[in-house]
């Protein structure tokens, strides 16, 4: 009698077993689904075309770039007198200013370039791209956004307003001179661009969600 029982209490819970694990599985593949449909209706949404006007690149610090070369270094003065922003992302050490779109110090052969499409922060549901070297050179300002985690944190200081925003998708594109970028048409964004680490052909795009504003 008691084999008997035990012998039906193994198969309840096999029983039991595969149900869960039937349950877990069904809803594992339908969560898939769901977040599939909603990074499509995202990317179908919000996709925004930029022209890159200045070639970004891996550079050493005994090869500076043409721009580098036959522009004058810029002043402390220049700079107090240039900037409208400065972007901080603690994660890699980056605390950089940028200038307005039509100053003559908006190249990636002095700062943080402001990419024409750009929105500032205050804009609501606006994209804020901004593009730069990485390498070894003194104008690599983005050299290490590689390292970046997802969830990472990068702020935008405008108008005596800190926008704080989170990583949240990082990719891919070729090195063409245009760029698509998908993002959350609902949402403020920041997008950083630079060349992809040991991939001449392409360029890594960054796209923060904003999280607050101090």
């Amino acid at each position: 009698m008691l084999e008997k029982l035990s012998k039906n209490v193994k198969i309840t819970l096999s029983i039991l077993f595969c149900f869960i694990g039937l349950v877990l599985i069904t809803y594992t593949y339908f969560d898939g689904i769901k977040s599939n449909l909603f990074n499509q209706k995202n990317i179908e949404l919000l996709e925004q075309e930029i022209v890159i006007s200045e070639e970004l690149e891996e550079l050493d610090e005994e090869v500076p770039t043409t721009t580098v070369a036959t522009q004058k270094p810029i002043s402390n003065e220049d700079k107090r007198d240039n900037y409208i922003g400065y972007l901080e992302v603690p994660d890699v050490k980056i605390k950089r200013g940028f200038v307005a779109m039509d100053s003559k110090y908006n190249s990636v052969g002095y700062n943080v370039m402001l990419i024409k499409g750009s929105e500032m922060p205050d804009k609501k549901n606006g994209n804020l791209i901004l593009a730069a070297h990485r390498g070894n050179s003194s104008v690599s300002f983005f050299d290490k956004l590689y390292k970046l985690s997802m969830g990472a944190e990068a702020s935008v200081t405008y108008n005596s307003k800190k926008y704080i925003y989170k990583l949240k998708y990082v990719y891919t594109v070729p090195k063409v001179g245009k760029i698509t970028i998908s993002r959350n048409g609902d949402i403020n964004t920041l997008t950083l661009i630079t060349c992809t680490r040991n991939d001449k052909k392409t360029q890594t795009v960054f796209v923060f969600e904003l999280e607050s504003v101090k």
